[in-house]
């Protein structure tokens, strides 16, 4: 079968709006990983490792239960590393809401994430988040949760 590309003079394309849920927008993990560094990681620091754990976690009641429940299972959960969470964090360090640490491999809240944390708090979003890591606050160390990653999986 021949195709008759001699007769295409041009070819178009239209854009279309495409919704995308707001789970997977940049600036509503960005709101999450501002949370987390403000409420539940001491000095406002956290790994990237601890992130994707708590991101994990803030995903439905269920997950919730067993990070609050990591500190006397000791049993670390099997979770999904997120891509879009390393998405967020490149964005917020571009934005100055974060910085990377090179020296110690942590993530932390610059004085732009704290204003930020701030007017999250203040404002009626993200109140089960909220809820949860006032809750969990900061009874999981980076030290911590790495030393139970290690123990998992280090066989």
């Amino acid at each position: 079968m021949d195709l008759p590309f001699d007769e295409i003079k041009e070819i178009r394309f239209s854009r279309k709006k495409v919704p995308i849920s707001p789970e997977l927008r940049p600036m509503y993990r960005i709101s999450q990983i501002i949370l987390i560094l403000h409420l539940s990681s001491t000095k406002q620091t956290a790994s990237l490792l601890k992130l994707q754990l708590f991101n994990w976690g803030l995903q439905n009641q269920g997950r919730y239960e067993r990070l609050l429940k990591l500190k006397e299972t000791g049993n670390f959960p099997v979770i999904r590393f997120d891509p879009f969470l390393n998405r967020a964090l490149n964005y917020g360090v571009s934005m100055g809401v974060f910085i990377f640490n090179d020296t110690t491999g942590k993530f932390s809240l610059t004085k732009k994430g704290e204003v930020m944390a701030q007017n999250i708090l203040e404002a009626d979003v993200f109140s089960e988040e909220k809820r949860f890591l006032k809750t969990i606050k900061k009874s999981l160390s980076d030290t911590y949760i790495l030393q139970l990653f290690k123990e998992r999986y280090s066989s």
